[in-house]
C-alpha cells in the first residue's frame, strides 16, 4: 500500500483520538449482543437478549481495526470509492472514521447495538469532523430490515460484529439483494474462532462471489462478475 503525506496526516489524526481514549479509565456499563469471546458458547437467545458487562473506555478503544488493518480498509474504500457503505459493528467508530476519510463522497451507515458505546462513537466521529456518517442503534437483525427498505444499494459492506457463525452467514444473506453489481463485502476476524473460520469457509464457497481474498484477519469478497484489482 502506498499512501501520500495527506493520508498519513489523516491516520495520525484518527489515532490521536484513539490514544486520548485509551488514557481514559472510566468504567462504562454496556450490553454485548455478540458471541463474547472465541471460547464462549452463548446461545442465540443469550445473544439476542444481550449480556451485561462492564469495561473501561480505554479497553473498548483498544479493540477494532488499527494499524495496517485499518489502513487496508482505508485503501480499499479509497480505491473502490463506494457511494454507500454499510458497517455492522460501530464500536468506538474508528473503522467508520477511516472509511469516511478515505472517500468524502462515500456515505457510511453504521450500526451499533449498545447505546452507551454508540454515544462514545458519536463523540469520536464528531471530533474527527466526519459529516458523512449516519449512526443507527440496535441489534443488527432489528435495524437491518428497516434500513434496507430505504431502499439502500450497498457498494461496500463491512461486517465486524456479532462474531457468530450462523449470524454472520445470516447477515450476508440479508444483504445480498441490496448489494450493487460492483459491491465488495469485507469480513473482520475471519480466524477469530472456530465458528468464524467455518463461516468464512462457507462464504468462500458461495457462488454469489467471483473471488474471496483471505488475509487471515480480514476476508474480502467481490460480487460475481465484477472482480476488481483492489487489493
Amino acid at each position: 500500500m502506498l499512501f501520500t503525506s495527506h493520508d498519513h496526516t489523516i491516520f495520525e489524526a484518527i489515532e490521536a483520538i484513539r490514544t486520548k481514549r485509551k488514557a481514559q479509565d472510566a468504567l462504562i456499563a454496556l450490553v454485548d449482543y455478540g458471541a463474547g469471546d472465541p471460547e464462549a458458547t452463548r446461545s442465540p437467545e443469550q445473544m439476542y437478549q444481550g449480556v451485561p458487562k462492564e469495561t473501561t473506555i480505554a479497553q473498548l478503544s483498544s479493540i477494532g481495526l488499527k494499524g495496517e488493518w485499518a489502513q487496508e480498509l482505508y485503501s480499499l474504500v479509497q480505491k473502490h470509492r463506494p457511494k454507500k457503505v454499510l458497517e455492522l459493528g460501530t464500536c468506538c467508530g474508528f473503522s467508520a472514521i477511516y472509511m469516511a476519510k478515505a472517500c468524502c463522497d462515500s456515505h457510511i451507515y453504521t450500526i451499533e447495538g449498545d447505546p452507551t458505546v454508540a454515544t462514545l462513537a458519536k463523540e469520536n466521529i464528531d471530533e474527527a469532523g466526519c459529516k458523512n456518517i449516519t449512526q443507527y442503534i440496535g441489534r443488527f437483525q432489528d435495524v437491518l430490515p428497516t434500513l434496507l427498505k430505504a431502499p439502500l444499494q450497498i457498494d461496500l459492506a463491512f461486517i465486524d460484529g456479532h462474531h457468530d457463525k450462523e449470524a454472520t452467514v445470516r447477515y450476508l444473506e440479508m444483504l445480498k439483494p441490496y448489494l450493487s453489481s460492483k459491491a465488495v463485502v469485507v469480513f473482520d476476524d475471519i480466524s477469530w474462532s472456530e465458528g468464524m473460520k467455518e463461516a468464512w469457509e462457507k462464504i468462500c464457497k458461495d457462488s454469489f462471489f467471483e473471488s474471496c481474498v483471505d488475509m487471515k484477519k480480514l476476508g474480502i469478497c467481490f460480487v460475481k462478475g465484477e472482480m476488481n484489482d483492489l487489493v
